[in-house]
């Protein structure tokens, strides 16, 4: 796994390559420091508008108030399309989780942050790196699945980042 930071229009962004499946897939990591009132808080409470799969197959909209870490970790396996949390400050909603056939596309640095290796087993079963969480000393399901992104970066590059996420 490569984690880089990368410059991208307004400020600070990640760029992770993991093997998924023996094939590299790089996603996205947005800093938390873009939100005006700072950044994302795990156990905060937040006004959600989730985009899941259910059953049937048919995509559906749930849509609630509750803690960060509930609604991003508390969907069936492979149910969660996108989740969008409300912003007050500016009035209209901001995408913090994508995915995109259930490996992540673009993420909040909040939760990628905090997500754990139970977490990911649980809830994103495709993005498992046994490698990296040896690398980052993670031996539980309550340890960090990837850990400080700060710390763990190792390079950083002049990318720009652009298109409609």
């Amino acid at each position: 796994m490569t984690i880089t930071e990368i410059d991208a229009i307004n400020g600070m962004d990640y760029q992770i390559i993991q093997m998924v499946k023996n094939k590299p897939h790089k996603f996205i990591v947005d800093s938390s420091k873009k939100f005006t009132e700072g950044e994302l808080k795990w156990d905060g409470v937040y006004q959600y508008r989730a985009i899941i799969k259910c059953k049937a197959g048919f995509m559906t909209i749930s849509e609630s108030t509750e803690k960060l870490r509930t609604f991003v970790t508390g969907w069936a396996k492979g149910a969660l399309h996108t989740v969008e949390i409300y912003r007050p400050d500016v009035g209209f909603w901001s995408k913090i989780l994508i995915m995109k056939s259930g490996k992540f596309h673009r993420v909040n640095q909040t939760i990628i942050e905090n997500l754990t290796v139970g977490d990911i087993h649980s809830n994103f079963p495709t993005m498992a790196d046994h490698n990296h969480w040896k690398m980052i000393g993670s031996k539980t399901w309550a340890d960090k699945a990837y850990g400080s992104l700060k710390e763990n970066a190792i390079t950083s590059q002049n990318i720009s980042v652009f298109g409609c996420y």
